[in-house]
Formats: structure tokens, C-alpha cells, sequence
């Protein structure tokens, strides 16, 4: 009764989510802005800072503690199964002649967010830590948070716009 009840309550969540960010990410969408930052900003909506706020109550109903480690471990799936299939998707022969331009473009999409997150931290850690954690640390981790979640960002971002079926075509036509 306990598991069906655990599975039950994951469908839910997966329902609510899925929902969720489906009509915040097409209104998004309307507005001609990618679809994936509708869904990042519906995963806000949803997310103790707005509906745990909101609605204290009804989000502890639907996103119980206990409940968490079971929806973040199918959340981790997706994100792995996707960036699998970008991985599918991308014809390593676009990298031939392109070695500086990718290595180029890696390291910015990693090195600008960890920057980015590192500076963040300088207006956050004030606000949000204490004198049990270290600003060095504190930075550190905002940098790397912001590097490692701005990637699968990316590649979502170019699989919406078509840029990998683009960049294939314009190979294959050169």
C-alpha cells in the first residue's frame, strides 16, 4: 500500500510538472523566447520559492519530503536520456575543421556561466549563508552550478531552434 502510494504520488508529480511547463513553456514560445525557459521558469513556479510560498500547504501535499529523492532520481534520468540523444543526434563529422571553434565555444558555454555564478555569489552569499560556510566555497559552487545546468540549457535551446539539423545540412552541403 506504502510503494503505491509512492508511485501514485510520483505520477502526479510528473503529471503536475509536465503540465506545468508545457503552457508556461508554449506561452513562452508565443513570445518567441525558447521554449526550455518557460520550463525552467514553470520548475520556479512549481519550486518552494513561489508555490511553497504561495500555497505552503497544498505543495507540501504534492511534493512531500519523503517524496523527492524518488523524483529527482527520474528527473536525473531524463536529463541523462536527453543529452544521450543529443549525443545521437550529432554527427561528429561537423567537428572536422571546426576543432578550434567547438573548443572555442565549449569552454565559453562553461567558463562565462562559472563566472557569471561566481560573481552572483558576491550579492547571494550576504544574503543567503552564514559564518559556518565559506565565501570561497560558497562561490565555488554557485560558478559550478552555473556551468554544469547552463550546458544541457544550450543544447536544448539548439535542438528547439533546429541549429543541430542546420549545422548537419550546411556540413554535408559544404
Amino acid at each position: 500500500v506504502e510503494s503505491m502510494h509512492a508511485v501514485l504520488t510520483l505520477l502526479l508529480q510528473v503529471g503536475v510538472i509536465l503540465a506545468v511547463s508545457r503552457l508556461v513553456g508554449l506561452s513562452f514560445r508565443r513570445i518567441q523566447q525558447p521554449q526550455v525557459m518557460g520550463e525552467m521558469v514553470a520548475g520556479i513556479l512549481l519550486g518552494p520559492s513561489f508555490f511553497g510560498w504561495v500555497a505552503p500547504a497544498l505543495s507540501a501535499q504534492l511534493f512531500p519530503p519523503a517524496s523527492l529523492s524518488a523524483l529527482q532520481a527520474l528527473s536525473q534520468t531524463g536529463l541523462v536520456l536527453f543529452m544521450f540523444l543529443v549525443g545521437v543526434e550529432l554527427d561528429p563529422k561537423l567537428l572536422r575543421g571546426r576543432g578550434e571553434t567547438a573548443v572555442l565555444t565549449s569552454h565559453a558555454s562553461i567558463v562565462a556561466p562559472f563566472f557569471l555564478g561566481s560573481a552572483l555569489a558576491l550579492y547571494l552569499y550576504p544574503r543567503l549563508s552564514d559564518d559556518s560556510v565559506h565565501f570561497t566555497g560558497f562561490a565555488l559552487f554557485m560558478g559550478a552550478a552555473m556551468s554544469v545546468t547552463a550546458f544541457p540549457v544550450l543544447a536544448r535551446i539548439l535542438t528547439e531552434r533546429n541549429l543541430l539539423n542546420i549545422l548537419q545540412q550546411s556540413s554535408i552541403n559544404a
